[in-house]
């Protein structure tokens, strides 16, 4: 089953027909040099799927990234700038991006800026890229451990979805990117979430579906806001805690993943929601007895506080100098920009504590 959605200027193919797609795209756009961004996984796992279904690529340059989040550096992009030019290209090259969401980012920020822009197609190669990282425009960099502190909005041609490369990816790796589908379910559809709470979690035979489901409520919200103002920022949820978490493990050697960090970001922000409105308890129980069930713990002490709390200021969401969250209100409804103060936040780290580091 192939599905074709749009949003704004981007087409997003999701199926095995992505390959002709992209086909007919080289075949009738004169393009002068096609360079493909790679990193070490997808050289071996993806990049000769890719050039055995479209062999006119075998003339394409093979560019290389660093694996991991740290390669949203500002040295990963001075090296992938100097790469692409050393190769020569020019306004009129395709840059593709063949990985996850941190090639996705890194690539679509080069191509955004380099030359002053370079036409560019994203290829996500992971669950977590498939259902958000490669579709909305925002591609980007980390700075001194803070999550995506220099980026800009900018659309791939196309978005071209083979679910097939999931199954190179490890069980951890699938389990990372499913907190981003409850986060999805939470945010704009009950009956979702319920769908995937009798799955208990997200099994091979429904990839398509469940990543057409994401991508379908992604480009709904985005489309109405796509410069991530208002309605965009539902999309948060759970990521302000997240990131803060993300960079404080990063800063530490010792990484998680990024869905890792979004299922402590949910489980504490739920409770900040449970707090400040009227949130049925039952829900407000099924929610953090499902996500705890899915995902592994992260263990956090009260000394790491101040350092979370810090990592938080830099948030974008924030302003005037107050903490803005997204929250919900119930199962499929959210609330951008809420105000929470730092006790608020150091309760919901303090309940993670106490429900999950018995």
């Amino acid at each position: 089953m192939n599905t074709h959605l749009n949003l704004h200027s981007t087409s997003i193919v999701i199926g095995d027909e992505c390959f002709s797609v992209l086909q007919d795209f080289l075949l009738k756009n004169q393009t002068s040099k096609v360079f493909i961004i790679v990193d070490s996984n997808t050289k071996k796992s993806c990049l000769p799927v890719l050039l055995r279904n479209i062999p006119i690529l075998l003339d394409s340059k093979i560019i290389f990234s660093k694996t991991g989040e740290d390669a949203k550096s500002l040295k990963s992009f001075e090296d992938i700038c100097l790469q692409l030019i050393n190769n020569h290209i020019d306004r009129k090259s395709l840059i593709i991006n063949l990985g996850g969401g941190v090639i996705c980012d890194l690539g679509g920020f080069v191509s955004s800026v380099l030359k002053r822009g370079i036409q560019f197609i994203n290829m996500p190669t992971t669950l977590m890229s498939q259902i958000d990282a490669s579709v909305g425009g925002k591609v980007g960099l980390n700075l001194s451990g803070s999550k995506n502190q220099i980026g800009v909005f900018n659309n791939p041609i196309y978005v071209l979805i083979y679910p097939p490369y999931l199954f190179s990816l490890s069980s951890n790796e699938l389990l990372s990117a499913q907190a981003e589908i409850f986060k999805y379910a939470l945010i704009y559809d009950e009956d979702f979430w319920h769908q995937l709470c009798a799955m208990g979690g997200v099994k091979k035979s429904h990839y398509n579906s469940i990543i057409t489901q994401c991508i379908g409520i992604k480009c709904k919200i985005v489309s109405s806001d796509y410069y991530d103002w208002s309605e965009r920022r539902k999309l948060n949820f759970g990521h302000s805690i997240a990131h803060a978490i993300e960079g404080l493990f990063i800063n530490n050697n010792m990484p998680i993943s990024h869905g890792c960090a979004v299922a402590v970001g949910i489980v504490c922000e739920t409770y900040i929601s449970y707090l400040k409105y009227d949130f049925a308890q039952k829900k407000f129980h099924s929610i953090i007895n499902n996500i705890l069930r899915i995902f592994p713990i992260i263990n956090i002490n009260e000394t790491q506080y101040d350092l979370i709390i810090n990592y938080i200021k830099f948030d974008k969401k924030n302003s005037n100098g107050e903490f803005n969250f997204t929250l919900i209100k119930d199962i499929g409804c959210a609330l951008v920009n809420c105000s929470v103060s730092k006790e608020e936040i150091i309760s919901s780290l303090n309940f993670y504590r106490e429900k999950c580091q018995k």
